[in-house]
């Protein structure tokens, strides 16, 4: 079944969206990896990946619906940070512009009645939620360990976060 040229439109958006949220957590890599802070970087590079992912999933959904795939010039990553809290709220903002995005191409399939679209960013739309809840999570860790300011606990962190599969 073919796509609404809007729902197209959009959809290609969230690919290139994907596309520049792992250009974002790979320049967080690089941070942390200049930083010394395998754990950390580590963690960003998991992120690369799973945006990745994301963004061929909504590339292959595209394709299945006669849709053409565009690609848009990304934006420069932001790279140098002040801090690792700092790190976790460039990327906690970035997820929740995710999540609006993906929001508001829920309100248009459901405003054109597509259901398989609806359908299709189901997945996304708990994903999204889950994401938000564990950089949040990382945030309240890092404030309450005040690892920007505290060696012993910024090394016992980095080790944490290095232990994500």
């Amino acid at each position: 079944m073919k796509l609404n040229d809007e729902l197209k439109a959009l959809l290609n958006a969230q690919v290139n969206m994907e596309i520049e949220a792992a250009y974002q957590y790979k320049a967080m890599s690089a941070y942390f990896e200049g930083r010394e802070l395998e754990g950390f970087a580590k963690w960003m590079d998991a992120q690369v990946q799973e945006e990745l992912g994301h963004s061929k999933k909504f590339y292959d959904y595209l394709l299945k619906r006669e849709g053409k795939i565009e690609y848009f010039e990304l934006n420069k990553p932001k790279a140098d940070f002040s801090s690792v809290k700092e790190v976790f709220e460039v990327a906690l903002a970035h997820e929740q512009k995710v999540t609006a995005s993906i929001e508001n191409i829920y309100k248009v399939a459901r405003n054109l009645g597509d259901f398989g679209v609806e359908n299709f960013l189901d997945f996304f739309i708990e994903e999204q939620e889950e994401e938000e809840e564990t950089v949040k999570k990382i945030i309240d860790k890092i404030t309450l360990l005040n690892v920007d300011n505290k060696n012993v606990e910024l090394y016992l962190l980095d080790k944490e976060m290095g232990e994500r599969k």
